[in-house]
């Protein structure tokens, strides 16, 4: 009996036979007494430990989560069961500089759809909400794009346009057999699929037609669109009718509500509207979509996708309403709290004169106008003005306008900072400073303006010879041939009646131009306060020919805003940045200041004073002797200006640029200017347009600022 509790209670051991085969082989083993039952207790005993210490370490993991990681755990918990719904604030105001408000948002009133929880994506209870939501509030077709309806067929076609695809092309990624199926899709295939009939078996299940699906699409596209965390709007700026409707029979709309927006309106119509920029309507846009959601947006958000309302996008936004979303456990219907209340973006005081912008553009129509019955003008069609003070980079007014062929117009004014054209003489006054800075040409040097003739049929000259002149007057009557000879020297050459144009150091002296010219502003981004700037249009044939055409305005491209900077720099001897931005404010608050654009010098002319004094009374004189327009004496004001005509068109089309650049007072100055008239003159016709531009504007201006 003994022996045989015995054998109950020890275990056998497992490693018997191999023990034994090791035995055969170890004389050593055969030599030693082994105790079998001993080693197995011994493992077993091991074994027991080792899954009670295991037990140990996680009861008291579990104690260290339940008692003292609790809260941690809770607000984790919390965080992947809860959702927050976030909604855009009104967006800030722009206003001028004397407090004219330019733009605003009103509130409107939207209808949105927030999804059910339980709800699957273009699921058949979903296209039944959508068609009915559609026929009793009558939405169109048009209301989304083209591009959409193509969507709608690859939705609904049984095959998901399968058909459309090669053998080869089904072997291609998702994204781009997409691709090629919205390529292939046509009007009359989205019209031939809402015809196709119904089978009896659908009918008799209750689903809805391609027809009634075709209804439904512009509402269920939008819906689709709509996340357990973000609205879709469908029903933007809603009547009183549509949303008294809804509130009435919300309980068959689930998931539709009512919810407060706002839109931007403009109470000066389309003055300056491209430069405001735009804020979009629909949500996200596809490409710029990851950089905002990156940045807190929602899919829904509102923002800006150009001009001041992109470039200010982080103050005119605002501070969004966070509501936490939970769901009715019987219906599935959203319901929301709000964690966050909203607040309205900054406002946005601009440097820009309203009223003196209204005249500026009503100049420019008037003239592009009067432009209409002159043969001479057949081509002036667009035209560009801009105005700032040249001490602070202030823009005052940008005026763009572009007439149609019917003798309407369209607003141009970002034109000035997104198109470039040759300059003509208005770089005249840059070249001879590089020239007199670089000791080609000595101050007073007198040179003898006559036809240039070289090898090879080259002719160069100034429209009419001039004589001898020294550098004011080269300046003062735009000669051609003063510029000639300083490019020649830069270039290391030197002029011989009907000899080789020989330009040694040609290389250098473009490089010595683009140097100088940038100091100024020209050839590069003037860093106005916008998106994006056109930085000009550099020339790529950099031969001796070439360096003579450069000294007149007639190789390198740049923008109106650049011509600005470029003579605000000549005016004071320093660039700085020319600004839309005065400064930013708290809304209702005028005196709590966020930010302040103030006075951003780039950099100083460290050339010789006396050299720049030479170049502004050659523009001084350009002035008062008449050459640059006589009308400017009736203003009797100390004005400093140059002149420009650029040929761009053909011998036998004969078309070119007006400019007029300059600045006022010539010492200190106050205002400085810029006008390009692209194409303004064909054949025979002598008159700068941009003079009379230029007078009418400042007449506006001095009206005001004396």
């Amino acid at each position: 009996m003994k022996r045989m509790m015995y054998n109950i209670f020890m275990l056998r051991n497992p490693f018997k036979e191999l023990d034994a085969r090791n035995r055969k082989r170890s004389s050593d083993l055969l030599k030693s007494n082994m105790d079998f039952n001993k080693v197995v207790n011994k493992r077993a005993k091991i074994l027991i430990l080792s899954v009670f210490a295991c037990f140990v370490v996680i009861a008291a993991r579990l104690i260290q989560i339940q008692y003292f990681s609790q809260d941690e755990y809770t607000v984790k918990l919390a965080a992947f069961t809860q959702k927050n719904q976030v909604s855009s604030p009104p967006r800030g105001d722009m206003i001028d500089r004397n407090g004219n408000v330019l733009v605003t948002s009103e509130e409107i009133v939207n209808i949105t759809y927030y999804p059910q929880k339980d709800l699957s994506s273009y699921s058949e209870s979903k296209w039944q909400l959508a068609y009915k939501f559609a026929e009793q509030f009558d939405i169109q077709s048009d209301s989304i794009t083209e591009r959409e309806w193509k969507d709608f067929y690859i939705m609904v076609a049984d095959d998901q346009g399968a058909s459309l695809l090669t053998d080869e092309q089904k072997t291609l990624s998702d994204s781009e057999q997409y691709s090629i199926k919205i390529s292939k899709i046509t009007q009359d295939m989205i019209e031939e699929l809402r015809n196709v009939e119904q089978s009896e078996e659908d009918a008799n299940k209750g689903y809805l037609t391609n027809e009634q699906k075709y209804i439904a699409w512009p509402v269920m596209y939008k819906m689709e669109q709509a996340t357990l965390i973000s609205s879709a709007v469908i029903v933007e700026n809603a009547s009183e009718e549509n949303t008294a409707y809804l509130i009435e029979h919300k309980e068959e709309f689930v998931g539709f509500d009512i919810s407060t927006d706002s839109q931007r309106v403009y109470p000066y119509g389309s003055v300056l509207r491209d430069v405001f920029g735009r804020v979009s309507t629909t949500g996200l846009e596809e490409g710029s979509k990851d950089y905002y959601l990156a940045n807190d947006y929602a899919l829904n958000d509102r923002f800006g996708t150009s001009g001041l309302e992109k470039q200010y996008e982080d103050y005119l936004s605002g501070t969004k309403t966070v509501k936490q979303i939970t769901y009715d456990e019987d219906t599935g219907s959203p319901i929301f709290t709000t964690i966050q209340e909203g607040k309205k973006g900054y406002n946005i005081q601009l440097t820009i004169d309203i009223d003196l912008q209204q005249k500026f553009d009503a100049i420019l129509q008037e003239h592009l106008t009067e432009a209409r019955s002159n043969v001479y003008r057949k081509d002036f069609k667009q035209a560009f003005l801009v105005m700032m003070n040249p001490q602070n980079g202030e823009i005052l007014a940008m005026s763009g306008q572009q007439i149609q062929n019917d003798g309407s117009f369209i607003p141009f004014a970002s034109g000035n900072y997104l198109q470039s054209f040759l300059p003509g003489s208005s770089v005249k006054p840059a070249v001879l400073y590089m020239g007199l800075n670089e000791g080609v040409v000595e101050p007073g040097e007198v040179i003898n303006d006559t036809t240039m003739y070289f090898a090879g049929g080259l002719v160069k000259g100034s429209y009419n010879n001039k004589g001898l002149i020294n550098d004011i007057e080269a300046i003062r009557q735009s000669s051609n041939v003063y510029m000639f000879h300083i490019a020649i020297r830069l270039g290391g050459g030197y002029y011989t009646p009907y000899g080789a144009l020989n330009l040694p150091d040609v290389e250098n002296a473009y490089e010595l131009y683009r140097k100088y010219f940038s100091m100024f502003g020209l050839g590069t981004e003037t860093q106005l306060d916008v998106p994006y700037e056109e930085s000009g249009y550099p020339g790529s044939d950099d031969t001796s020919g070439h360096l003579l055409d450069y000294s007149i305005g007639q190789y390198e491209s740049y923008t109106p805003i650049q011509l600005l900077q470029y003579v605000s720099t000549v005016g004071t001897g320093v660039k700085v940045k020319p600004h839309f931005m005065k400064q930013i404010y708290e809304i209702n608050d005028e005196e709590t200041i966020v930010e302040q654009f103030g006075t951003q010098v780039i950099d100083t002319l460290n050339g010789n004073e006396e050299y720049l004094e030479r170049v502004k009374e050659g523009m001084r004189q350009c002035i008062s002797s008449g050459a640059c327009g006589a009308g400017f004496a009736s203003l009797n004001k100390d004005i400093a200006a140059k002149t420009g005509t650029a040929e761009v068109g053909t011998v036998s089309d004969d078309t070119s640029n007006s400019i007029m650049i300059g600045f006022a007072p010539s010492e200190n100055p106050t205002v400085a200017f810029a006008c390009v008239a692209p194409t303004s003159s064909t054949g025979n016709l002598e008159s700068n347009v941009c003079m009379s531009i230029v007078y009418d504007a400042l007449v506006e201006y001095y009206k005001t600022y004396k």
